[in-house]
């Protein structure tokens, strides 16, 4: 039989993979009692991870960070087409930040294929598709963050301090019923927030699913970005609440 934490993860697990569990199937899963299962879907209910319901529980979307390469993989074509809205706004020879997630990642491939521009990234994927593309590539020092694929810390503010960018393109994990884009990473925000202190013009990528997600730390307000880059798919009266602080550019 599992120690209980052991199976409190495999249960998690399950969760973030088929977004419901059942008592019934995990209890004979697992050979305990259904009263087992239902002390540790407490156990995480409490802890934030679910939510409870009858016979069983659902996951709760925004407390579950995915991995880098989990989000690569979805919506992909809609992250294609805003990327290429995106570097319709980059000007030659301009300098730019890109920052961490799956979006921007797909700016960086399409930048890959141009040249004579400065480009800074906190993103460990971003550079490494960069690295042999006729661009000056700078990737900025700090701790290896797993979850983003990224560097976060006290190195990594600092040397974003030192520069001030034509422009930064951020990612963002949703923004439903709040004021700006958010990140499931408290240290990913803060280095988010740092980017965009250092750049004049400020853009974050987001597909439309995005408007129906949220995350629990919030980067910015609205009204501190040049524009959302989104897409035509969106919901109009969600574009138009996001247009009284910002711009909104459809893909």
């Amino acid at each position: 039989m599992l120690l209980m934490d052991e199976r409190r993860n495999l249960i998690l697990e399950e969760l973030v993979s088929n977004e419901t569990v059942y008592v019934s199937e995990l209890a004979n899963k697992h050979s305990v009692s259904y009263e087992t299962i239902r002390k540790d879907l407490t156990y995480l209910e409490k802890k934030g991870l679910l939510v409870k319901s009858h016979g069983g529980a659902t996951l709760k979307h925004n407390a579950i960070e995915h991995s880098f390469q989990t989000r690569q993989e979805e919506n992909i074509e809609l992250k294609k087409r805003i990327a290429k809205k995106a570097l319709s706004l980059i000007q030659e020879n301009s300098s730019l930040i890109i920052g961490t997630g799956s979006t921007t990642l797909e700016l960086a491939k399409l930048l890959s294929l141009k040249s004579g521009y400065k480009i800074f990234t906190d993103s460990l994927p971003v550079a490494s598709v960069l690295i042999k593309s006729r661009n000056q590539v700078f990737l900025f020092g700090g701790q290896l963050r797993d979850k983003s694929s990224s560097v976060y810390g006290g190195w990594t503010i600092e040397a974003i301090k030192q520069i001030q960018v034509d422009m930064c393109f951020l990612g963002t994990d949703g923004f439903s019923n709040l004021s700006g884009p958010s990140s499931p990473s408290s240290s990913d925000a803060f280095v988010d927030k740092e980017i965009i202190r250092h750049s004049k013009k400020k853009y974050v990528l987001g597909d439309y699913t995005k408007f129906n997600r949220s995350s629990l730390y919030k980067i910015c307000d609205w009204s501190e970005i040049t524009a959302l880059v989104t897409n035509n798919g969106a919901n109009e009266q969600e574009i138009e609440k996001v247009k009284h602080s910002t711009n909104v550019f459809l893909s």
